[in-house]
């Protein structure tokens, strides 16, 4: 399947330019406020423009350096892959930032991806942006986080990060600044400049059920947050959002992760559903009441409810996977999910509409729409 245009890797990247230096500041300085300094946005903002339509910047920064820093983030964002060769930052002095983040991403050792041991090729960021504030200072970890953001994605930040940006500032507000720079220009009627209206044509009523395994956490869709702001404290939401959904919540109780209902769409998937996941975990060890939900509540949300339940509460994969889908309505349109949480407990799931049902697949919630 052809991935739609919000669901293409270049805008997985570009929001996670925009949102890797907060991130970094998150991970790395976290009482401190999250705003790069003037002159990275500056630069990341020159690397982002038309990135989807053009391979160079239209507007190249005079600097030397400052035009291979970003042609590198430029790059990396475009393609996923750091240029071979680009000495104004091999050369660049020890403490200047811009050669310095450079350094730091390529020379951090790549991290092998081996999810049922909780090892993730995009653990890289992390450990990118720690090696760069270790060396440096936290500026360097801030200009190594966009560029980390850029080659791994919004969908590669930690739930921690995406915390600590939203105890200062709606994550949405850069994730749209992103998305208008990448271009196309959005439309001023569709997300992510207004709420989403529909995913496919289809739309839902408001829908929620107990987790089968703890009620403290709700299953349920976007119409439910919706129509609901007082139900829970704390939403962990794994579709695409807008802040009119809701106003009610504080940045920091609302974890919005980069996650698609479409295969071949995530660049990150065992690391995304993992953090998810483990949002919830964090979420109930404090007392929170959680919502978990995506579009439908019928596809993701059993997913991450899964790994909830076998990593927090030691339930067991596969009947625990049947249940949730079986509670929510669900359906296996896409199994590369039920795959991935299947891998993520070591396990090889090649027909889970066989394994989980015998291939009778259980009764689906319709949309209105």
């Amino acid at each position: 399947m052809t991935p739609r245009p919000h669901e293409r890797p270049r805008h997985d990247r570009a929001v996670g330019a925009l949102l890797g230096a907060p991130a970094a500041a998150a991970l790395e300085a976290p009482h401190a406020k999250p705003h790069p300094p003037p002159a990275l946005k500056r630069l990341t903002h020159a690397a982002l423009e038309e990135l989807t339509t053009r391979e160079e910047t239209p507007h190249p920064p005079t600097d030397p350096t400052d035009r291979a820093w970003v042609r590198a983030l430029r790059a990396l964002a475009r393609t996923g892959t750091p240029p071979e060769h680009l000495p104004e930052l091999d050369d660049a002095p020890h403490h200047d930032p811009r050669g310095a983040s450079w350094k730091a991403l390529t020379r951090t050792p790549p991290t092998p991806h081996d999810p049922a041991r909780g090892s993730f090729a995009c653990d890289h960021l992390v450990q990118a942006v720690r090696a760069a504030h270790h060396a440096h200072d936290l500026p360097t970890a801030l200009y190594t986080g966009a560029l980390a953001g850029a080659l791994w994605g919004a969908s590669a930040l930690p739930a921690r990060a995406l915390r600590g940006i939203g105890a200062h500032t709606d994550p949405h507000t850069p994730t749209t600044e992103a998305l208008r720079l990448a271009g196309p220009t959005p439309d001023e009627e569709r997300w992510p400049l207004a709420p989403l209206n529909s995913e496919d044509g289809h739309t839902f009523p408001s829908f929620a059920v107990p987790h089968p395994l703890d009620p403290h956490v709700l299953l349920g869709d976007m119409e439910y947050l919706r129509n609901n702001p007082h139900a829970v404290d704390t939403v962990v939401s794994l579709c695409r959002t807008h802040p009119d959904d809701a106003p009610h919540l504080p940045h920091h109780d609302w974890l919005r992760f980069w996650l698609h209902d479409s295969s071949a769409a995530n660049a990150n998937l065992h690391f995304t559903l993992n953090e998810a996941a483990a949002a919830v975990t964090d979420l109930r060890a404090q007392g929170r009441r959680v919502l978990l939900h995506c579009w439908a509540g019928a596809s993701r949300t059993p997913a991450v409810a899964t790994r909830y339940a076998v990593t927090a509460l030691g339930a067991p994969l596969l009947p625990t996977m049947a249940d949730m889908i079986r509670t929510v309505g669900g359906h296996l349109d896409n199994p590369s999910l039920s795959r991935a949480v299947a891998e993520l407990d070591g396990r090889e799931l090649p027909d889970p509409a066989k394994s989980l049902f015998n291939g009778h697949l259980p009764p689906r919630r319709t949309p209105t729409g």
